[in-house]
Order: structure tokens, then sequence, then C-alpha cells
């Protein structure tokens, strides 16, 4: 018997989400490993999605760059080997001169630019969203008092994109992006942005030791981040003619399908943390 695609999402997420929150729970290279499979999973899908493209670059930087995008995050100052940290200023360039002999040895030379444009964008894209990922857990304890910053990152994303749905549906006339996303709506926006700066006005005096402004600020922030993860990863898709980034998720696609908003969302959230708790910001 096959199962409806709203069905293995509803069996998919019954099971998953329990088990990832108990594993973000337990801390300590549980956590880690679980960044890092999310990690090299995003870079692998993404690498997949430009082979629509430049099917002349074959799988190697599939199989290699995903592993080199998990090392940058680990030796990142708040990754696990942050004692390595001063290694990575090499590490990325030798990786980029790696990168680049792929694209000599296997590219018609009008590829040669736009692959090594993308790939390289990519791997400081995705190794600066995972460093982030440890940055934005305070030290590799379990519990959920580590997570208080992750948790507020990842509960922008859920309920932003939950408002904007349900907005949408209901109120949704005028289109927000009809040549990147048909479904997305202007009134979808708004609702999201309220929905994400209510959000912060919570979360931030109540877990992150901020003001309630100083919250509405990032829930809003986070709420434009969020929209715009979206909307680059329909780019994306739509460029190399694919649905889904990967089938990694019964009925939800892969990583970056479920993950694309976060990508921009940890980084500026961590920016703008340190940002408001400097002062830099009243």
């Amino acid at each position: 018997m096959t199962l409806s695609n709203n069905t293995q999402r509803v069996l998919f997420g019954v099971i998953a989400g329990p088990f990832v929150l108990w594993v973000l729970w337990l801390g300590g290279w549980p956590r880690e490993l679980l960044f890092t499979v999310f990690l090299a999973g995003a870079m692998w899908e993404y690498l997949r999605i430009l082979r629509q493209r430049f099917p002349a670059i074959g799988v190697e930087a599939e199989m290699v760059l995903p592993v080199i995008v998990g090392f940058l995050a680990w030796i990142s100052p708040s990754g696990p080997l942050a004692r390595l940290n001063y290694s990575l200023d090499l590490a990325l360039v030798l990786t980029v001169a790696w990168i680049l002999l792929q694209a000599f040895r296997r590219l018609e030379r009008d590829d040669v630019f736009p692959w090594l444009a993308m790939s390289v964008s990519g791997l400081l894209y995705f190794s600066v969203w995972g460093s982030s990922l440890f940055a934005l857990t305070t030290g590799r304890g379990g519990g959920w008092g580590p997570l208080a910053q992750l948790l507020f990152a990842v509960g922008v994303c859920w309920i932003g994109d939950s408002a904007a749905y349900f907005a949408g549906r209901a109120l949704g006339k005028h289109k927000l992006c009809p040549e990147l996303s048909p479904g997305k709506t202007i009134e979808g926006a708004v609702a999201a942005l309220i929905a994400t700066s209510a959000f912060g006005a919570w979360m931030v005096p109540t877990h992150l030791g901020g003001t309630i402004p100083m919250g509405v600020g990032i829930g809003a922030i986070l709420g434009v981040a969020a929209i715009l993860g979206d909307l680059l990863e329909s780019v994306l898709k739509r460029w190399a003619g694919v649905k889904d980034s990967s089938n990694l998720f019964p009925g939800h696609g892969g990583i970056l399908d479920r993950l694309d908003s976060l990508f921009l969302v940890a980084p500026l959230l961590l920016a703008t943390l340190h940002t408001f708790r400097h002062g830099l910001i009243r």
C-alpha cells in the first residue's frame, strides 16, 4: 500500500520531531553529530542541485565538500574543535584551490566561473550557518537551558511560516514574489512579521535576558530573514528545475526544504543579539 504524501508527512513528523528534540536535549556529541549531519546533508543537496545545471562536474564534489563544510564548522570559534581554529584560513584556501582544480578539469570554459562562484558561495554559506548552530547553544551540556537561543531561531521559522500559511489562505490576495514563489502573499508576509515580533517580545525578555522592545526588533528582523531564506531556496530550485532538494525526509523533501529559513535566521540571530547586548543599538 502506498501512503499519500500528507500521511507520510504526518508519520515522519510524529517520529522524527520527538527524536530530534531528544538529541538536542541530550547535548554533547549527539547534538554536535546531529548539527553536522544537517550541515553536511544541506551542502550535499546544494551541490546535487547545482549538478542539474553542470552535469559534467560529476559527483566527486558531493562526496568531498560536505565533509569539508562539516570540518570548517567544527574548527570555527564556537565549534567542538575550536582549538584548531588557527587552521581555518588554510583550510579555506586549500578547499577553494581544490574547487578550482575540479572546475578546470571537468567543465567547459563558459561554465567554470558560474560553478566556481556558486560552489564557493555554498561553502561559505553553509559553513557559516553550521558554525552558528554551535554558537547558538551555550555549552555542551544537556537540558533545555543551553538551547534557548537555538529554539528561538527555530521557533521564529516555524511560527512565521505557519502564520504566513494560514493568513495567506484566509486573506491573501496580493502576491509577494509571483515569479519566485506563487503561493506567497503580502498578507501572509505581514502576518508572519507580526507573529515573529510577538514571539520575540515574549522569548527575548523571558529566556534571553533582553527587553520587550529588543525582542520585538529581533523578532521582526528574523521574520524578514526567514522569508528571504525561503525565497532563496525557491529561486535555486526553479533555476535548476527541481521540485525538492532531495527525498531524505518522506513527504517533506530534503534538509534544504525544511531548514531553508534557518540558514539565514541562525547567523543573523547571533549578529543581532551581539549588537543589542553590546549597546550598539538602543
